[in-house]
């Protein structure tokens, strides 16, 4: 429908969809059944709802099939020739996704929607505690990515139609409750932060880790994807309590805590 459109006809077009339509419960349902389950049929990758392996080609499916099922086909073509890409990131530890619109150097641009690869796979194990995306119960990787998903569509679409996205605002939460049903727009996906603390493993900790065949002991000054610990050393940088420390990056994995008596675990900063 939108490949024979003017361009400013199909955003447009995009611009009435996002804002009047509103498919009933059990059609939104069955729409996202057929995702995941054309998703499960076709990727090399995505074999089962609890995927242990993913690739940047499972999320460019994922675009396609959303603009398909709840968007008429129009999201493609009103992206007027600007490329999209896909992204899996290690880094984003906090954000589900994110949408980012990029102005190159020679003048043109391109879009891209990345996804925090790595918070789905700290989550879902067993045992584990009740995942929400979007306000919604989220059973298994596949359905969280599917709503992590979804909300990235919604900035995409309004970026094109409108040049700007909040999430915050009401008409984001408009189009995300209306289009697939959405309550909220944040997750409450397992963090790595979260899981290392349920070793024990916080800012301040005291631990211990092998590097370079030496056991070192230090303390945690920060959790990302990996955990930040300084380590004394008189070759290091000297930080706000007067003692010089060497930084080390560790997988949260290779660390033991160390246990010690109650008082001020909190780290030192560098020095001014």
């Amino acid at each position: 429908m939108g490949l024979s459109m003017p361009a400013g006809s199909v955003r447009a077009a995009l611009a009435e969809v996002l804002l009047s339509s509103a498919p009933a419960a059990e059609s939104v349902g069955s729409r996202v059944s057929r995702i995941h389950q054309d998703l499960l049929a076709r990727s090399p990758y995505i074999r089962t709802a609890n995927f242990t392996a993913i690739h940047p080609g499972d999320l460019a499916f994922l675009f396609d099939a959303y603009d398909r099922e709840f968007l008429g086909g129009l999201c493609r073509p009103a992206l007027e020739g600007i490329p999209v890409g896909f992204r899996l990131s290690p880094r984003m530890t906090r954000a589900g996704g994110k949408t980012i619109l990029y102005r190159l150097p020679s003048g043109g641009s391109k879009y891209e929607i990345a996804i925090a690869g790595s918070m789905l796979f700290d989550g879902f194990r067993e045992n584990d505690r009740r995942i929400t995306v979007c306000g919604l119960e989220c059973r298994d990787r596949l359905e969280a990515l599917q709503r992590i998903f979804e909300h990235e569509m919604v900035h995409l679409g309004e970026l094109l139609c409108w040049e700007k996205s909040d999430c915050t605002a009401a008409r984001f939460q408009g189009i995300a409750a209306r289009l697939f049903l959405h309550r909220a727009h944040t997750h409450d996906l397992i963090t790595r932060k979260e899981r290392a603390a349920a070793s024990g493993i916080r800012v301040g900790a005291r631990v211990a880790f092998h590097f370079d065949g030496r056991r070192l002991t230090g303390r945690v000054n920060r959790i990302t994807r990996r955990a930040t610990v300084l380590v004394e050393d008189p070759d290091g940088v000297k930080h706000s309590d007067g003692v010089r420390y060497k930084i080390y990056y560790v997988p949260i994995a290779g660390l033991a805590v160390i246990l010690e008596p109650p008082g001020d675990s909190e780290p030192p900063g560098p020095a001014a």
